[in-house]
């Protein structure tokens, strides 16, 4: 899947299971590789109800970014089912992106079950729901950090194709909508954007956030924004 795993140290965990620190996930697809997700501790442990359905699995918990992820992971045939809830992951402890010159900050939590082949994401099919708190972007360049606010999302996958089926904000200096589709390549970087998205401004940030609007294709409104390209070279009309 091109996925590579490294721990720090491992041990037994009671009853059974193991307990893994200093866990770090890169993708060895992108050049350079790039880091996933990092955790300081993690429990691995047989899937109890999976075995008694002949169907073996694991069950993990991690400590992600000041929250809590939980995995199940169980055989699907030739593939790999996936249920996974998190809460309480804090965005402002995960820095992937800073390359980018955007940063941003915000508490979020959601569940979604996947189910992935060999190829990974690219080849995978499933669905979800994503909500956010306190959220917000600081895009660089001299502009001001953008309060967000509330965030929801719900998304589905199917055969590689990530559809957002709704994203929503409220709550803070902008109102944001969007809808569309992002076709994952094995390089997350080359995958390619199709979405269509509103901004809203509230009255307070219409001043403030000036030198961003200037930036765009057209004021914010009611009128869409059209993002294309990939992630790594979109392109904003």
């Amino acid at each position: 899947m091109g996925l590579e795993l490294d721990t720090a140290s491992q041990g037994f965990a009671f009853p059974f299971g193991a307990k893994l620190s200093g866990v770090r996930l890169t993708s060895t697809r992108s050049n350079p590789p790039s880091l996933l997700i990092e955790s300081p501790a993690v429990r691995i442990a047989p899937s109890i109800v999976s075995l008694l359905m002949f169907h073996p699995g694991v069950r993990v918990n991690a400590s992600i970014y000041d929250g809590v992820v939980n995995l199940a992971l169980r055989q699907n045939g030739h593939a790999t089912t996936v249920d996974c809830e998190f809460d309480g992951v804090n965005l402002a402890r995960e820095h992937s992106f800073e390359r980018s010159g955007v940063s941003a900050t915000g508490i979020l939590s959601g569940h979604t079950q996947l189910l992935l082949s060999s190829g990974g994401l690219e080849d995978g099919n499933g669905g979800g729901e994503l909500n956010g708190s306190a959220m917000t972007i600081a895009p660089g360049a001299g502009i001001p950090v953008i309060r967000l606010g509330r965030a929801h999302a719900q998304f589905k996958l199917d055969g590689g194709k990530l559809t957002i089926q709704e994203f929503k904000t409220s709550g803070g200096d902008l109102e944001v909508s969007a809808t569309g589709t992002i076709l994952l390549a094995p390089d997350a970087a080359q995958s390619t954007l199709d979405v269509q998205f509103t901004l809203v401004p509230s009255p307070a940030a219409a001043s403030q956030l000036a030198t961003l609007f200037a930036m765009l294709p057209h004021p914010p409104g009611t009128r869409p924004y059209q993002l294309s390209g990939s992630l790594s070279a979109p392109r904003l009309s």
